[in-house]
């Protein structure tokens, strides 16, 4: 079966930050900033994103290029042989659903 690719870089960029900026932002991040801090948590919240944001989305980045697979296959193709990094591919299972039953939450 043939791996769908973006058509552009625009694409893939607006699809990334939809998926860094998410439902739980959008809908939730204005109520909160509002009712707690206003500018200065926004401040705040912008220096602590970049700071740990950017390493996890390089991070991200080049395992999907290395390996061109999914989360759980990705660690097959690229961890040294006789390690045990592919036991780790569960933690990102898991974390897709519990991202899945969050945003399940905030649309309804």
């Amino acid at each position: 079966m043939k791996r769908e690719k973006f058509g552009s870089r625009l694409g893939f960029i607006l699809v990334s930050a939809g998926c860094a900026i998410g439902l739980g932002n959008v809908w939730k991040f204005p109520y909160m900033c509002g009712a707690y801090g206003g500018a200065a948590f926004i401040l705040i919240y912008l220096v602590f994103l970049l700071i740990l944001g950017i390493p996890v989305m390089v991070c991200e980045f080049a395992v999907g290029r290395g390996s061109k697979k999914s989360v759980a296959l990705s660690f097959n193709e690229l961890e040294p042989k006789g390690t045990f990094w592919h036991q780790l591919r569960y933690i990102g299972i898991f974390g897709c659903y519990l991202l899945m039953m969050f945003y399940t939450m905030v649309g309804g």
